[in-house]
């Protein structure tokens, strides 16, 4: 009998010292905005170069491709991106400077060019250079200019938002249309880091919401290693991105010759 209840007790003690490791802290409140937006950019994941391997697939109403690729990124200089369904085989470059976007499709061979105003107006969603980049890396997309920011907690994570609670629901239900894209995001309270992040223009009726996922440590730094993009708009689309094999400030050449055979697209 005595050794049927230290065996239970080991088990409970196991049981109890595993419940506690699994246990999620809670929190009372979130800080006040400023103090929030202070702690998040203090968390931007920073770096001089990143490459890596990516994995994902691309889904709209007539598509879903998946795709295998890499990654490299100079830090506000360049990102150069290839895609392909693996094995080795390139279908697509993308080069995004500071100006414009350059895609090479081999299998059509094929050069585009366009500008990050023609870009946008195509997904309907503003892009710039410091949005993509930032995007990519899990750092927040807005600059935190407008007057006034509203901090909440929402299932156990901060929410940071470009309106009031209160605002929102009085848009909602007066179905009232502001001129302002409405920024909003939650953070991890531990971290600081961003876990979702979203812009949403009542005005066209559309939406870009990111997720970050699967969080790892690089130089103290922390990278969500699984991105979902999901634009919401007159055409729906869904990006889902996966890093591998990530390495921070090593040189990288970013290679982009666009072949003279090549027909330019306008």
């Amino acid at each position: 009998m005595s050794k049927t209840i230290l065996f239970l007790g080991v088990i409970l003690m196991l049981v109890s010292c595993r419940t506690a490791e699994l246990a999620l802290p809670t929190y009372a409140k979130a800080p006040k905005a400023d103090l929030l937006i202070e702690s998040v950019q203090s968390a931007h994941f920073d770096f001089n170069s990143m490459s890596a391997k990516i994995s994902g697939t691309y889904e709209d109403s007539d598509n879903k491709i998946p795709f295998k690729g890499a990654v490299k990124i100079k830090k506000d200089s360049v990102i150069w991106i290839t895609i392909g369904p693996g094995l080795g085989i390139e279908l697509g470059r993308v080069l995004f400077d500071l100006d414009s976007m350059h895609f090479i499709n081999r299998y059509e061979k094929t050069y585009y060019k366009s500008s990050y105003d023609e870009l946008s107006e195509k997904i309907q969603s503003p892009l710039s250079f410091e949005r993509i980049q930032d995007l990519l890396v899990g750092n927040s997309l807005d600059s935190y200019q407008a007057k006034k920011y509203f901090s909440t907690l929402n299932n156990n994570l901060y929410s940071l938002s470009s309106i009031s609670p209160r605002q929102l629901k009085k848009w909602n239900r007066n179905k009232k249309v502001s001129e302002d894209e409405v920024y909003l995001t939650s953070v991890v309270p531990k971290s600081s880091k961003i876990k979702t992040q979203q812009y949403t223009s009542f005005k066209d009726n559309r939406t870009l919401y990111i997720r970050y996922d699967d969080f790892e440590n690089y130089n103290k730094k922390s990278l969500g290693k699984t991105i979902d993009l999901n634009i919401d708009a007159e055409k729906k689309i869904n990006l889902r991105l996966k890093y591998s094999k990530v390495n921070l400030n090593k040189g990288i050449k970013t290679p982009f010759k666009v072949p003279g055979s090549y027909e330019t697209i306008h």
